[in-house]
């Protein structure tokens, strides 16, 4: 039926009819629909359902300030761990609804974005779902072993939306140290690299004075990093997570000089900052970058430079480095 014969035919229903209708219909309703379009508040609040054509126009744009706070209140709840152990914040039946809820504010700030005036509280409100969902990966606060599959998003998808509402207002300096700390610091899912995160803040660093800003910024946070004092419980521990983000902080560094076509100061920054007590291990990751920036020369100097230092690269190098020489072109794939 058009929604003209619905309203005709319901004008004839009484009050009591139409409450059982209403009721047979919320129940036939799937919840990710009801969580996605509210249907919830459409009940609670009927008023405002009405109105002329302009303010449905206008509420088409989400309220930001109210996305802001539920966003708050959300990331609070849940670090709090209201949605995985008993507690009086989060009813039980509503705790495995949070996917729904990270999906609706995820849609909703998107859509709020497109409003110039909500950029900075939209892409904050985004930075602190996606640190949570970063968070959730690593440590047990959702019934789910991987946060971005259940909610439907991927974690570049995700880390890139973020940065392009970020990059609309944001200064360079500001975005460029944001963006770098917000892959540098947080944790991934089980299908992401953060070599691909590398990739997506690379595609917004179109100019010569940005890439420079990013080399800046990353031998800042390396020497931050190296400064910093550990506490390890014994000579044979090591602070590994802190190895990760000086070694994720040098690849994207080399990655800066190489997009200025600066391939020997790449190398030479590799090789000052990246952490690797083997250094044939080393070499496998220098020379994949090298593969992945398709320099043959500095692949093929950079290998045999390993061998007159006395390292023994693993088969799969050196097959490699035979048929870059053969070919002078590289094999489809790396190692």
């Amino acid at each position: 039926m058009k929604i003209a014969e619905v309203r005709n035919i319901l004008k004839g229903h009484s009050d009591e009819q139409l409450r059982l209708i209403i009721a047979e219909l919320y129940k036939a309703i799937p919840k990710a629909i009801k969580e996605d379009i509210n249907i919830d508040m459409m009940i609670n609040s009927p008023d405002a359902l009405k109105g002329s054509k302009e303010k449905t126009v206008k509420n088409k744009t989400p309220d930001i300030k109210s996305l802001q706070f539920e966003t708050e209140e959300f990331v609070a709840n849940a670090e709090s761990l209201c949605y995985s152990i008993p507690n009086r914040i989060v009813p039980k039946k509503e705790r495995p609804k949070w996917r729904f809820v990270v999906k609706r504010l995820y849609k909703n700030l998107s859509k709020a974005a497109d409003v110039e005036a909500n950029l900075p509280l939209a892409g904050k409100s985004l930075e602190k779902l996606y640190t949570l969902l970063c968070y959730s990966c690593d440590y047990v606060i959702f019934n789910t072993y991987d946060s971005f599959e259940s909610i439907g998003i991927e974690q570049i998808e995700f880390f890139h939306k973020t940065l392009s509402i970020n990059f609309r207002y944001q200064n360079k300096i500001d975005f460029i140290s944001n963006a770098i700390e917000l892959m540098v610091k947080n944790g991934l899912n089980r299908y992401t690299l953060y070599s691909e995160l590398m990739d997506v803040i690379l595609e917004f660093l179109k100019t010569t004075d940005m890439r420079e800003l990013a080399i800046k910024k990353c031998s800042e946070m390396i020497k931050e990093e190296q400064n910093t004092q550990t506490k390890e419980v014994s000579v044979w521990q090591k602070d590994y997570a802190k190895e990760r983000r000086i070694n994720n902080l040098t690849e994207m560094g080399f990655l800066c000089y190489s997009q200025l076509y600066e391939y020997d100061n790449a190398i030479i920054y590799f090789k000052r900052n990246y952490i690797k007590e083997d250094k044939e291990v080393a070499l496998y990751i220098l020379l994949g970058l090298i593969y992945k920036i398709k320099q043959k020369e500095y692949f093929l100097r950079e290998y045999e430079i390993a061998l007159e230092e006395g390292v023994t690269p693993r088969n799969s190098l050196e097959k490699m480095y035979n048929y870059v020489k053969d070919n002078d072109e590289f094999p489809e794939y790396y190692g």
